[in-house]
C-alpha cells in the first residue's frame, strides 16, 4: 500500500500526464501545442508536478516538535521552481521570460522570507524559555 505522501506525489504525476495528454490531442486537432506558450509550460510542469504536492504535504502535515520534513518540503518546492524558471526562461522572450524570472524570483524571495520568519520565532521562543 502506497502511503499518503506517496499517493499525492503519485497523483500529482498523473494529473502532469494527463494535461500532457490532452496538450497533444489538442495540439493535434487545432494545432495549438503547449510548448508554444512557455509561461503555461512552467506553471504545469514547476507548478503541478513539483511545487504544489510538495506545498500541501507541507501544509497539512502534522504538527510535531521536529518540523525538519515541512521546511525541507519548502525548501524543494522554492529551490525546484526557481530551477525550473532558469530552464524554462531561458526559451521564453519578451513578457514570458519577465513573468516567468519573476515567479522564480519570487520563490527564492519567499524561501529567504520563510527561512527569517522560522529563525525569528525559533529565537522569541528560546528567549522566552530562558525568562521563565
Amino acid at each position: 500500500m502506497i502511503d499518503r505522501d506517496g499517493r499525492i506525489v503519485f497523483g500529482s504525476l498523473l494529473a502532469l500526464v494527463l494535461v500532457l495528454t490532452v496538450s497533444i490531442v489538442v495540439e493535434e486537432q487545432f494545432g495549438v501545442g503547449l510548448r508554444e506558450y512557455p509561461v503555461p509550460s512552467f506553471l504545469v510542469f514547476a507548478g503541478l508536478a513539483l511545487a504544489a504536492p510538495q506545498l500541501y504535504l507541507a501544509a497539512t502535515d502534522d504538527e510535531t516538535a521536529d518540523d525538519d520534513p515541512t521546511r525541507s518540503r519548502v525548501q524543494f518546492a522554492a529551490v525546484a521552481t526557481a530551477v525550473f524558471a532558469l530552464a524554462f526562461a531561458d526559451d521564453a522572450s519578451g513578457v514570458s521570460y519577465l513573468v516567468i524570472a519573476g515567479i522564480g524570483s519570487s520563490a527564492v524571495i519567499a524561501l529567504v522570507c520563510y527561512e527569517a520568519l522560522r529563525w525569528h520565532h525559533g529565537s522569541s521562543e528560546g528567549s522566552l524559555l530562558q525568562v521563565r
